[in-house]
């Protein structure tokens, strides 16, 4: 039998959005003193691999007023499996919580945010964002050259300062979960687990015994790897590569944007500098600037008056490193790779986690 959930009292999708639902979101926002949108065209963008939700850019036709160009419609997907592990996760109420109570906070760019609406029943949303379409984009397969790695690194470590064992954890993060609280670690295994064998159908050819060993093994170890209780947390981001990265013109060098904030969790810094630098970097340039993009890091923090000893940094980089395995086998093993360019994307991510993970012995990490 069919649920038939309450109306959430916003469009859960491109079909129930209205010229005069525009019109008042932008009114709301500030950004339309006069007029209204008449009417509106829709394409989808942002079609391939790791889109948890449908993407729209919007471009809207205003009558005796102006107002935005384009905006970008983030809703839920129709895939029944998407939207289950999308509920599991809390992906769609994470996103809409990060941009309503810490988005404003932070000192790292992200979209304007016109509406966010979550309905917590029945696990729809709605997003209405800026559109950087104006931005630079670099593609993860070309990885990121040196000078917008280090506005990344910059814009990272004030970003983590801002929020470093925050008070605001407390009170208005408090939706922020632990990155190992249930069901983050259960939901690793379990994917590790259902995706190994599909997995080494497409990609097995690129493990040696060793890294084999580890995949293998990864299931069981996956909540003692995800667990920095140790030492201090800030509000990471998650899924900090550089696909998720714009770039635009500042007057201190590269502003760097970051959108996709459905992953964020409260963890190590360590946790978005290691997937940044092992993911988003190409195996040369990681091999040649790891070391220096590190120490940037520690120094940026240090100039907001936070220590993050070397050796503890360095210890939960090859973590993150050693963890970054499990992004290429459940993305080749459970997803549908739509084009080439999603699964040569797998391949590269595939090959920089496993140089990594040799380069820096962070096998021997392995519980």
């Amino acid at each position: 039998m069919t649920q038939h959930l309450p109306d959430p009292g916003f469009p859960t999708g491109l079909d129930g959005v209205t010229p005069d639902w525009l019109t008042n979101v932008f009114r709301d926002a500030g950004v339309l003193d006069s007029g209204s949108i008449t009417n509106f065209d829709a394409e989808v963008i942002g079609q391939g691999i790791g889109i948890m939700g449908l993407l729209h850019r919007l471009r809207p036709t205003y009558e005796g007023g102006d107002g935005p160009e384009t905006c970008i419609l983030k809703s839920p997907v129709v895939d029944e499996g998407t939207r289950f592990v999308a509920r599991t996760f809390m992906f769609y109420g994470k996103e809409v919580a990060f941009y309503r109570t810490a988005a404003d906070d932070s000192p790292l760019s992200t979209p304007r945010c016109f509406t966010a609406d979550h309905d917590p029943e029945s696990d729809d949303f709605i997003l209405l964002l800026e559109d950087l379409g104006d931005a630079q984009v670099v593609s993860q397969l070309d990885g990121c050259p040196l000078d917008l790695a280090e506005a990344v690194i910059r814009a990272l470590a004030r970003h983590h300062a801002t929020f470093w064992e925050s008070s605001a954890f407390e009170n208005h993060l408090a939706w922020v979960p632990y990155g190992w609280d249930p069901p983050m670690p259960q939901g690793v295994q379990h994917g590790m687990t259902t995706a190994w064998e599909p997995f080494l159908a497409g990609f097995g050819d690129h493990l040696d015994d060793d890294i084999r060993s580890i995949g293998e093994r990864f299931p069981a170890a996956a909540e003692e790897m995800m667990s920095f209780q140790a030492g201090p947390t800030t509000l990471c981001h998650g899924d900090f590569r550089l696909d998720n990265l714009f770039f635009r013109p500042g007057d201190n060098g590269p502003e760097v944007t970051a959108i996709d904030w459905q992953i964020c969790v409260r963890t190590a810094g360590a946790y978005d500098v290691g997937y940044f630098i092992s993911q988003s970097l190409t195996i040369e340039d990681r091999r040649a600037h790891e070391q220096h993009l590190l120490a940037l890091y520690r120094t940026c923090l240090a100039d907001e008056g936070i220590d993050y000893p070397a050796d503890q940094l360095f210890e939960d980089y090859r973590r993150t490193v050693l963890f970054c395995l499990c992004y290429p086998v459940q993305s080749g093993g459970s997803i549908e790779l739509v084009n080439d360019r999603a699964v040569q994307l797998v391949t590269d991510m595939l090959d920089r986690s496993i140089t990594a993970i040799r380069d820096l012995d962070a096998g021997e990490l392995m519980p």
